[in-house]
């Protein structure tokens, strides 16, 4: 096989997988419906699906287990049927079943169904979205429920520490949704691995690298306190950066309610006939942690606050400054459409990528907003290596794989 059928293999076997699980989660319900299950030895359902499948992952069996028992619940037919054409897969529905419950309650008005088909739209971006889904829900029908609840982890927070036997020492730490968020944005920012042209290969693990980072911040800190050291600057120095967003509408719509447009602009044609669009009770770091609306007034309070104003397709509104690097504001606007690495299949974050010119400024690309993207050092190097090129619109970024598109000298066009 070549490489690229050797990928299709990959992904053909990966996908009858998750299908299969499908249908065993389908089958499981079955046979509770018929008493199977009752009428066997096993404890429960995923204990039954265990015995019948001897080698499978333990885990695998008990996440099949649980949704047969919920797709045997008429109540969850909408699970049942997005199993059955596969437009959901079993881990997604296994969160989606758990997620929901919790959020109902707190959320009276809200049909179960609808909460439920939310949740299995996103079976293409993972657990993890899910379990931000149910955040960005409270933040939008109950946002102070959000704010109680962080109180409530903040009060049951701690941190304690055992002495191993191998005379390493283990630091333990539950801390609120909030304050987790400034810990590990501190830690990413400082754990990203040593940059590809630096004289020495960075042979440490990302854990370790984590702990260099945690030691350097406590050490700084320390510094600071004991009055050994001034107040840092650089790297380290300044307080939280708070990105306010907001559509052209609602900003527009603000102003004119404020008195702050005059006759003629009111007259122009900036007036859409739309309504402004809002987004309550949620926030979101760099790193993609959701922050309710109580933690995000503490953090401003002390905060530099950089206004971006996003357009009709929440594309940041940038003009472009005859610059060579991407810095500021703009790097801003960049973290804040690419979230991550652009790359295909990769997310790191925002810290530890490089602020790439689609088009080399030295071929006449220019430092804007539709000429830049993330891209990690890795998959930095990837591209220049291979000479890859992308299309880059204000909402986001599609990289060409195609080797030896990138232009290689000044006035080149990329080939076709």
């Amino acid at each position: 096989m070549d490489e690229a059928a050797l990928g299709e293999v990959v992904g053909g076997m990966l996908r009858i997988t998750s299908r299969a699980e499908n249908v065993a989660a389908l089958a499981t319900a079955d046979a509770l419906s018929r008493g199977t299950v009752a009428s066997s030895t096993a404890t429960g359902a995923p204990a039954w699906v265990a015995r019948q499948a001897a080698g499978v992952e333990p885990a695998v069996a008990r996440r099949v287990g649980r949704v047969g028992v919920d797709c045997a619940d008429p109540r969850n037919q909408v699970v049942v049927d997005a199993l059955a054409d596969g437009s959901a897969s079993v881990p997604v529905a296994d969160v989606a079943l758990r997620e929901v419950p919790q959020i109902l309650p707190r959320l009276p008005i809200a049909d179960r169904d609808d909460l439920l088909g939310r949740y299995l739209s996103l079976s293409a971006h993972g657990a993890r979205a899910l379990r931000e889904l149910s955040t960005r829900i409270l933040g939008e029908y109950a946002p102070a429920r959000l704010v109680c609840d962080e109180e409530r982890q903040q009060a049951c927070e701690s941190v304690f520490w055992a002495d191993l036997p191998s005379g390493l020492t283990r630091f333990v730490a539950e801390l609120s949704g909030g304050h987790a968020a400034v810990v590990k944005h501190a830690l990413r920012a400082l754990s990203a691995p040593a940059p590809v042209e630096s004289e020495e290969q960075d042979t440490r693990t990302p854990a370790k690298r984590r702990a260099d980072a945690l030691v350097r911040l406590i050490d700084t800190a320390a510094g600071v306190l004991d009055g050994t050291s001034p107040r840092p600057v650089g790297e380290f120095g300044g307080t939280a950066k708070i990105l306010v967003t907001m559509d052209y509408v609602t900003l527009y719509e603000g102003l004119r309610e404020a008195g702050r447009l005059n006759q003629d602009s009111q007259r122009g044609s900036h007036t859409t006939g739309s309504a402004p669009t809002y987004l309550p009770g949620i926030g979101h770091t760099t790193d993609g942690d959701h922050l309710d609306a109580g933690t995000l007034r503490r953090l401003a309070c002390d905060a530099d606050l950089i206004p971006a104003v996003l357009g009709s397709e929440s594309e940041p509104l940038d003009v472009g400054r005859a610059r060579r690097l991407f810095t500021g504001g703009l790097r801003t606007a960049i973290i804040h459409r690419d979230q991550h690495c652009t790359f295909p299949g990769c997310e790191r974050p925002p810290d530890w990528c490089d602020a790439h010119h689609v088009r080399p400024w030295w071929a006449g690309g220019q430092t804007t907003l539709t000429n830049a993207t993330l891209l990690c050092a890795r998959h930095h190097t990837i591209v220049h290596r291979d000479l890859l090129t992308a299309t880059v619109t204000p909402t986001g970024v599609t990289w060409d794989l195609t080797p030896g598109l990138m232009p290689t000298k000044p006035g080149q066009r990329p080939a076709a």
